[in-house]
């Protein structure tokens, strides 16, 4: 428990932006849980590896033109040789972090497969949506509304694909709509994002 509390510091004293932060951490820690609920996952490495994942993004770990997820990787071996965390679970980890964005095949274990479906699934929804507008300026492809709405639609058609459960998928389904529905509202609100 006390490594989770350390944790939990490392990540509030790192400068994250809220959309990538312990809260964003926290959500994707959830919801791998509770799509895995019928499998027997080992919690810490699930725990490690959510909390871990987007470390590479934050201003004190960030390095210019290194995959977030690589660098992620690098800090997370760091943090967690550290903090001692038991060596049979730390390549686990590793993999689950390194392969936790859309782009990357899933990892081998079932820890690394539901952290990345989590991860994906928190890019859309209305959650995905707050993120997203959250970032406006804040991120080199989110300079303006405009781009966070071109961005939602870009989820919107693409990440769902990208999910590998099935109880993922089910889930992704549902997110997608909520977006679309959002953008339907939005253009119909602002004569075609004219007035957005």
């Amino acid at each position: 428990m006390e490594q989770r509390k350390e944790l939990v510091h490392i990540i509030n004293q790192s400068g994250a932006h809220p959309a990538w932060g312990l809260k964003h951490c926290n959500r994707v820690y959830l919801l791998a849980k509770e799509l895995s609920q019928h499998l027997d996952l080992d919690d810490d490495i699930l725990f490690f590896s959510a909390m871990l994942h987007d470390t590479g993004r934050y201003p004190v770990y960030a390095l210019a033109n290194v995959d977030h997820s690589l660098r992620s990787k690098g800090v997370a071996a760091n943090i967690l040789q550290r903090m001692a965390f038991p060596s049979d679970k730390l390549p686990i980890v590793l993999e689950a972090v390194e392969s936790h964005m859309y782009y990357s095949e899933p990892g081998r274990s079932d820890e690394a497969v539901y952290l990345r479906d989590s991860d994906i699934l928190d890019n859309l929804g209305n959650i995905g949506i707050t993120r997203l507008f959250s970032l406006i300026g804040q991120d080199e492809l989110i300079r303006t509304p405009e781009d966070a709405l071109e961005r939602a639609r870009t989820f919107a058609e693409a990440l769902p694909n990208k999910v590998y459960t099935k109880t993922g998928k089910r889930l992704a389904v549902k997110r997608r709509e909520e977006i679309l529905r959002f953008l339907s509202g939005i253009r119909k609100q602002t004569a075609e994002f004219v007035n957005l």
